[in-house]
């Protein structure tokens, strides 16, 4: 991303909590790119595929420009629902809620591969860690 496009990143929860709906908009830009990524994954026409807009917009109940609204960075609780959805097909929410997600991994991968609750548990511990160790190591860089 270049200077001229760059989002300040938020890193209190003062600020989180002092932000305006715009400073959230990276996530309806997020939650393009997952539909786009499962349009090519499964047909690869945006037309044809069960996640062209038309059809998710019918999946969701929704009007068509109130999704197009979500993906250009207006919040809802569509926003909500459909962050809840692709993390049911395997997106980590983390990735699409958190404004710095370089090092968060797109995919919940322990969660798809993984079914034991216990395990789970453990992998999501794990996962944390790690993502806690990444943020601090990128702050010293």
């Amino acid at each position: 991303m270049n200077k001229h496009n760059e989002k300040p990143i938020m890193k209190d929860i003062d600020k989180i909590m002092q932000a305006s709906s715009e400073e959230f908009s990276y996530i309806g830009e997020r939650l393009r790119q997952i539909r786009d990524e499962l349009i090519e994954k499964s047909s690869g026409n945006k037309r044809d595929s069960e996640f062209s807009r038309k059809n998710m917009a019918e999946r969701f109940g929704i009007d068509y420009y109130t999704l197009t609204n979500v993906e250009r960075g207006t919040f809802s609780y569509t926003s909500i629902k459909l962050v809840l959805y692709y993390y049911m097909l395997g997106y980590n929410m983390a990735w699409i809620l958190t404004p710095d997600n370089e090092f968060i991994p797109k995919h919940n991968i322990g969660e798809n591969v993984v079914y034991q609750t216990d395990v789970q548990e453990e992998y999501r511990e794990l996962e944390s860690d790690i993502v806690e160790a990444l943020m601090k190591f990128k702050k010293k860089i």
